[in-house]
């Protein structure tokens, strides 16, 4: 049986997107002082905090990098569920030998 790719699927600018967010969101975390106190305060940032505080034109590039990711996700749980694909890792997602450990 062959691996699910949806027309519309970029897996290069899922890459590209993955990676740029990222290093926004270390960015973010380390130069931002309203979160900078956020954490000291209550330890406690949600990932809606961290786009609030992104540029207009970054919060329209996290639009396009979750429906991305969504399509991931529906790929790799379609492939799994038919016995190709990426491997599932609890606390990891789907991964393959190819994955960076994060």
């Amino acid at each position: 049986m062959e691996n699910m790719q949806p027309e519309n699927w970029n897996e290069d600018r899922y890459k590209e997107l993955n990676t740029y967010f990222r290093i926004k969101i270390e960015q973010l975390l380390r130069t931002n002082t309203a979160l900078q106190e956020k954490i000291a305060e209550a330890w406690n940032v949600q990932l809606s905090d961290l786009v609030d505080h992104m540029e207009n034109e970054d919060q329209q590039l996290w639009e396009e990098f979750l429906v991305l990711d969504k399509q991931k996700l529906e790929i790799d749980m379609w492939n799994h569920l038919h016995g190709t694909g990426t491997r599932y890792r609890p606390g990891f997602g789907f991964t393959s030998a190819s994955d960076t450990e994060w």
